[in-house]
């Protein structure tokens, strides 16, 4: 079962270290994959490198244009 969260989720990172968003939503972590996926689906987790140490909000169903950016495509809400 996938986890559609219709909102921004925060996620705190840090400086020079590397995530992985889930793109596919079966993690239970969202929006960080946990790669529950690899046995539901084919999608793959985008990998990106904090800039800065600080709090993002990382789109929660997976359905952004910008990933791992929510951009409104399904009608996220700001949390």
């Amino acid at each position: 079962m996938t986890t559609k969260i219709n909102c921004p989720l925060p996620v705190n990172v840090e400086e020079g270290v590397k995530y992985s968003w889930c793109s596919c939503g079966f993690s239970k972590s969202m929006p960080l994959c946990d790669h529950a996926h690899r046995e539901f689906s084919t999608k793959k987790s985008v990998k990106f490198i904090a800039e800065t140490t600080t709090t993002l909000y990382l789109c929660g169903c997976s359905e952004t244009n910008t990933p791992p950016y929510c951009d409104g495509s399904n009608n996220c809400k700001e949390s």
